[in-house]
């Protein structure tokens, strides 16, 4: 069984203050995905910076056109 994902949830935030004055004003997505696990859900929880999340985004795109290509034929 694959598991599948039935919901997401998430929050776009801005480090206002932080110890490394490097960090102040770094971008962040905060992601709660809800997955079907057969007899269950179970929540997964993510925090990315921008470019993960853009990474994330992409892998996400090539598998929704992968899937789409596949249940075509």
């Amino acid at each position: 069984m694959i598991n599948q994902l039935v919901d997401m949830e998430w929050k776009f935030g801005v480090t206002a203050a932080n110890s490394e004055i490097n960090k102040v004003g770094n971008t962040f997505l905060q992601l709660k995905l809800v997955v079907n696990k057969g007899n269950r859900t179970e929540n997964v929880y993510m925090e990315l910076t921008l470019p993960q999340f853009y990474s994330f985004l992409h892998e996400m795109e090539k598998a929704k056109s992968s899937l789409e290509y596949f249940s075509q034929g």
